[in-house]
């Protein structure tokens, strides 16, 4: 894959997670646990950037002259 193309996914994920958490705050307005799943989302996004990132990291080593 493409850093190019891995750089979008990170902004889609990104995005997409943001939108999620702005969805979960709305509707979850006034519960005690609308904290608890703001930081579970966070956590989520974790695991897509990072397996994201370790493929871009993969990719500038394998194209080192």
């Amino acid at each position: 894959m493409s850093n190019k193309k891995i750089n979008f996914l990170q902004i889609g994920v990104a995005i997409t997670f943001a939108a999620a958490i702005m969805l979960s705050n709305y509707l979850m307005k006034g519960s005690e646990h609308s904290g608890t799943v703001m930081y579970l989302l966070i956590a989520l996004w974790f695991i897509p950037y990072l397996y994201l990132s370790s493929l871009a990291n993969k990719n500038r080593k394998e194209k080192v002259c």
